[in-house]
Formats: structure tokens, C-alpha cells, sequence
């Protein structure tokens, strides 16, 4: 049974993180660098799978590492300037764990890869801008949600589902970079 300065303690530490929550913002820029990110991504993933040219792959290798630049800055920032890591805003938002993000990154690499195969460009363009710009809206929702509900929403998924996830993502690009 919990004494009534226990449970005292624990409303007020609720109201505290609820109010922390409220307070959370996202760097200065973050939105046009990880949805400019996510659209360079998605671009030169497609082109690395359908070019067939030594400098295609070296444009799909440098779009990933752009990513990843990019989201190691966005995560550094966000601690920075909120004081604290929130676990969710690294895995939903930044990484696009959340079903929207990934919805969109996967949709937008598949619709790609299509236009790119009867060489359309410009619709390769357009649609990893798009892609990137879901990715961004994936992102505000997050926050949105957070903000409501930061016990729910501030979690991430764990270091072990992560590394599992980018281990079989890296696995199908070998293989689709092989099969080409």
C-alpha cells in the first residue's frame, strides 16, 4: 500500500514530465534536413539499383551516408536543446520507425524504382521529395502524439529491434545491388 506522500510524489513527477513534454521543441531546421535527407535517400537509392554505372552505387553508398550524417546531427541537436534524449523522437521520428515514416519511405522507394526502370526522372524526383515530405509529417505527428501522451509516445523500440530492422535492410539492398 502506498503512503500518501508516495503517491504525492508520483502525481507531481507526472505533472512534471507532462509539462516537460509540452516544452519539447525540434532543432531549428530539423524538418527540411532529415525530409531533404530522406528525399536524397530515396533518390539515390533508386538510382543505385537501376543505373547501370559504377557511379550509381557510389551515389546509393553516399545517399546512406548522408542519412545517417544527418540523423547523428538531428539527435545531437534535439539533446541539446531539450536537455534530455527522448527515445521515441530517436527511433519514430529520426530513424522513421513510426508506421507512417516507413509506410512513406517504403512507398516512396517502391513508386521510385518504377519510374526510374522507364527512365522518368523527373517523377523520381518528385516522388522522393514527396516521400521525405511524409517522412517530415510522420515526424509532426510524433510530436503532436508526445505532447498528449509523453508515457506512451517517449519510448523507443530497443536497441535489439533496431539493429535487426537495419540488418535486414542493409541484407535486401545487398541483395537487390547484387540481382541487378
Amino acid at each position: 500500500m502506498e503512503s500518501g506522500s508516495d503517491a504525492d510524489a508520483l502525481r507531481d513527477a507526472e505533472r512534471a514530465r507532462d509539462a516537460w513534454a509540452q516544452a519539447v521543441v525540434l532543432p531549428r531546421g530539423h524538418d527540411v534536413a532529415i525530409g531533404g535527407a530522406v528525399a536524397v535517400q530515396v533518390a539515390t537509392t533508386v538510382i543505385g539499383l537501376t543505373v547501370d554505372a559504377p557511379w550509381a552505387l557510389w551515389a546509393l553508398a553516399g545517399g546512406l551516408v548522408l542519412f545517417g550524417v544527418v540523423a547523428a546531427i538531428q539527435l545531437w541537436r534535439f539533446t541539446r536543446l531539450n536537455g534530455v534524449r527522448v527515445g521515441g523522437f530517436a527511433s519514430r521520428v529520426v530513424f522513421g520507425t513510426a508506421a507512417t515514416a516507413s509506410l512513406a519511405e517504403g512507398v516512396s522507394l517502391v513508386a521510385g524504382y518504377a519510374a526510374a526502370v522507364r527512365e522518368l526522372w523527373w517523377l523520381v524526383a518528385l516522388i522522393s521529395v514527396a516521400g521525405g515530405v511524409a517522412y517530415v509529417v510522420s515526424g509532426r505527428r510524433w510530436l503532436h502524439a508526445y505532447r498528449q501522451e509523453p508515457a506512451r509516445f517517449g519510448a523507443g523500440e530497443s536497441a535489439l529491434w533496431l539493429a535487426l530492422a537495419v540488418g535486414l535492410a542493409v541484407a535486401g539492398l545487398v541483395l537487390l545491388v547484387l540481382q541487378r
